[in-house]
């Protein structure tokens, strides 16, 4: 029986960069399963049972040398390998050579079911890896190439770039700064309100200037 294995996203960008590429990928292709849903994945007692269902459709039915997609993304956020990324997939008519494979479970469809939650910040956080990977920042919708929803019509590329850009975005270094010092300041005992102060760290009074100032003073 084919096997896969589940990784946390994080665990799965660490494989990757660990692996000796043999061929050059420019291009992440985003999918969803359609079948199997969300609703299916989650009532499966045997999880891996999905992905190799997935894989014996595309092997015993459409006669594909190996499951299509290279990833297959979990509602509950951890991703599956599925075909070894040097091989190419079976993602994108005309548009494979170059391509890593995204499958989101799930049928996003308008009316269907919803990309959200740890599924969505997931997705995310495996294009922006991705791009970081393969020095890229192409990211091909299935239906760009084909008359076809996929990944869902309710999933907008504008919305899923946003926030890979916004992912990008460093947090405001004065915000850093004061929440080291206020944590410090919260195990010393010196402040007991920290959301009060977190919530003030920008203000124009410059409460991130202050806590240092006391913090260094206590040290």
């Amino acid at each position: 029986m084919r096997r896969f294995k589940q990784y946390t996203v994080q665990e799965y960008l660490k494989y990757l960069r660990s692996l000796k590429l043999s061929r050059k990928i420019t291009e992440v292709h985003l999918h969803h399963t359609w079948k199997p849903t969300k609703k299916g994945y989650i009532s499966a007692k045997n999880k891996e049972k999905v992905i190799w269902g997935m894989w014996q459709y595309h092997t015993k039915t459409l006669k594909w040398s190996d499951i299509g997609q290279h990833i297959s993304l979990a509602p509950d956020g951890t991703v599956w390998d599925g075909r070894p990324v040097n091989n190419i997939p079976a993602s994108i008519k005309d548009h494979n050579s170059y391509g890593i494979a995204i499958e989101m479970i799930g049928d996003f469809d308008t009316g269907r079911e919803k990309l959200e939650g740890v599924q969505l910040e997931t997705v995310v956080k495996l294009i922006k890896g991705l791009f970081d990977i393969f020095k890229t920042e192409r990211l091909i919708f299935h239906r760009e190439y084909a008359n076809k929803t996929c990944p869902g019509t309710s999933v907008k590329k504008e919305m899923i770039v946003e926030m890979i850009n916004n992912s990008e975005k460093k947090k405001d270094w004065r915000v850093e700064s004061g929440e080291k010092s206020l944590k410090e300041l919260v195990q010393k005992g010196v402040v007991n309100s920290p959301n009060y102060w977190k919530n003030k760290l920008t203000e124009p009074i410059e409460v991130w200037a202050v806590l240092n100032m006391i913090n260094n003073i206590t040290k």
